[in-house]
């Protein structure tokens, strides 16, 4: 019973301080009915010209619409050209003939040919120049002939001469064993007696050196030409080592 009265004296108690706190604040801001009568006191006045504009653009659109309207102009006519005078025409000269004066002929001139006067000892003069200049050229032609077929023969020699050192050469037995070739290069002097002498190699493989060297000596004495060559003489020669 207690409990119920003490919860109805707190709410009672808490309604009064809301209400006391909501008239307080009321009372504050004295929303009154004068404040407000006094506010609506106030009064604004407005005016409307408006129509008069209306008139006046009525009146000036009437006095456009009174315009008289511009009278139109009249096309003018073209009239047409008037025809250009005629240029007079101008008198023609006749020009004067011209009167060519003959022209002489000139005779064609002849120039007699002039002869002059040979002796007989400047024509055998030149006969014998020209007999010498014949001579001179046949013994050039023939020393030209000479020359081939001394050459010639001496190709013919060196031919000769190394058939006949292949013709005494003898294959080595370690070469042919081995399945070796080569070409040797060799020199030596031929003598006016036929004989042979200083013989060298120059280049090749020196398992062929000596049967070189022997198959040379085999080959002389020979005969000579003494025309051919101005011995004693130098000769290179190659000899080939080839397998049958």
């Amino acid at each position: 019973m207690h409990r119920y009265l003490s919860s109805f004296i707190i709410s009672a108690i808490a309604y009064i301080a809301i209400i006391a706190t909501m008239f307080y604040l009321f009372s504050k801001n004295d929303y009154s009915t004068k404040k407000v009568q006094k506010n609506n006191l106030k009064c604004v006045q407005f005016s409307i010209i408006a129509p008069a504009k209306v008139q006046e653009v009525k009146n000036i659109k009437e006095k456009k619409k009174k315009r008289k309207p511009k009278p139109k102009k009249k096309k003018k006519k073209k009239l047409p050209p008037k025809p250009k005078p005629k240029p007079k025409p101008k008198p023609i000269i006749k020009p004067e003939p011209i009167i060519q004066e003959p022209v002489a002929k000139q005779e064609p001139i002849v120039e007699e040919p002039i002869i002059e006067e040979v002796s007989e000892e400047e024509i055998v003069e030149e006969v014998q120049e020209q007999e010498v200049v014949q001579t001179e050229n046949i013994s050039n032609v023939q020393q030209q002939i000479n020359q081939d077929v001394r050459e010639a023969k001496q190709r013919k020699f060196v031919e000769q001469l190394v058939k006949r050192i292949n013709s005494n050469k003898s294959y080595p037995n370690m070469a042919r064993r081995r399945c070796i070739e080569g070409v040797v290069d060799v020199k030596f002097k031929i003598l006016a007696d036929g004989t042979v002498e200083d013989i060298e190699i120059i280049s090749g493989k020196s398992i062929f050196k000596k049967a070189t060297i022997q198959a040379i000596e085999r080959s002389f004495p020979i005969e000579v030409d003494s025309s051919l060559f101005d011995f004693p003489e130098l000769f290179k020669v190659k000899i080939a080592y080839i397998l049958k």
